[in-house]
C-alpha cells in the first residue's frame, strides 16, 4: 500500500488518527504518522527528514519552514484556546481561575515555549496578565514547571494526556493547555455537576479533572496550520482531504473550534 508521512502537532493526534483512517479506507493510501511537539518537528523536517505534510499548532513554524523547504500550499484548519486543568477536588471548585494560578502554594505545569506552540500560546497569555496584574505574569513564567513539550521531556508515557497524567501522578497541581482535552477522559465521564453555577467558568469534563476557562480578554488563540511539503499525487490528495467539509465536522467533534 502507498504511504505518506505527516508530522503532526501532538495536540491534533486523537483527530488525525480519525482523519487518517477514514481517508485510508477511500484511498488506499498509509499515513504514517509522527506526532510530538511542532516545533521540535520543524527541526527534524529542516534537518532531513521525510516529511509530506506538517501539521503545526502555530503559523510561525510553517513560516520558519519556508526558508528552507518547498512549501506547496498552507491552510489553516483549525483553532484552539488555553485553559486550565485542576483535579476536581473541593479546593479547586470555588476559586477563580487566577485565585488558583496566583496561589504559590500550588505548582504550575506548561508547555515549553520555542519548542511547544502551546509554551509559546502560555507565555503571550501570561503576558496579558502582566498587563492587568503587574507583577503576576513574569511570577507566572518563573513559577511554571515545564514538563512536555522540550527535548528532554519525557515524564508523559506517549499516548496520555498530559495534564491528566502529570497531575494525576503527584508532578503538579493544575496546568495550562489546550482546551480540547476536556472532551477526552481517562475515566469514567460524569453529568455536569448541577451544584456548580452554570455561568461559572469552570467545566466539570468528568470524575477526575475540572477545566477553570480563562476570561474572554484573556483567551489566546491557537492556530492550526496544515502545509503541503511534497507535492505528490497521494500527499495532494490528503491534503485536500483535511481542507474539506467531512474534515472539517471530525475536528470540530474533537473539540477543535473552526473560527
Amino acid at each position: 500500500m502507498e504511504s505518506i508521512t505527516v508530522f503532526s502537532a501532538g495536540s491534533f493526534q486523537y483527530a488525525l488518527q480519525e482523519l487518517s483512517d477514514i481517508f485510508r479506507q477511500i484511498h488506499h493510501v498509509e499515513i504514517k504518522a509522527f506526532c510530538g511537539p511542532a516545533g521540535i518537528l520543524r527541526q527534524q523536517i529542516e534537518k532531513g527528514e521525510k516529511c509530506d505534510i506538517f501539521i503545526s499548532a502555530n503559523p510561525e513554524n510553517v513560516f520558519q519552514l519556508a526558508d528552507s523547504k518547498t512549501i506547496y500550499q498552507k491552510l489553516t484548519i483549525a483553532f484552539n484556546q488555553l485553559a486550565l486543568t485542576t483535579l476536581n477536588l473541593e479546593q479547586f471548585r470555588h476559586k477563580s481561575i487566577f485565585e488558583l494560578l496566583f496561589d504559590c502554594s500550588l505548582r504550575l505545569a506548561t508547555s515549553t515555549p520555542s519548542c511547544d506552540p502551546c509554551g509559546d500560546y502560555t507565555w503571550l497569555l501570561f503576558d496579558k496578565i502582566e498587563q492587568c496584574f503587574p507583577g503576576e505574569g513574569e511570577a507566572l513564567k518563573r513559577r511554571a514547571l515545564k514538563l512536555v513539550g522540550g527535548n528532554s521531556s519525557n515524564i508523559v508515557p506517549k499516548g496520555k494526556i498530559a495534564s491528566h497524567y502529570l497531575l494525576l501522578n503527584g508532578y503538579a497541581d493544575m496546568m495550562i493547555g489546550y482546551a480540547h482535552y476536556q472532551l477526552r477522559s481517562e475515566v469514567k465521564p460524569s453529568r455536569y455537576d448541577a451544584s456548580i453555577n452554570k455561568n461559572s467558568s469552570i467545566g466539570l469534563n468528568n470524575q477526575a479533572f475540572l477545566t477553570h476557562m480563562f476570561p474572554i480578554e484573556f483567551e489566546v488563540k491557537a492556530e492550526y496550520v496544515v502545509a503541503l511539503l511534497n507535492n505528490v499525487e497521494s500527499a495532494v490528495k490528503f491534503f485536500e482531504f483535511l481542507c474539506s467539509n467531512k474534515a472539517k465536522d471530525i475536528i470540530k467533534n474533537h473539540g477543535f473550534l473552526l473560527e
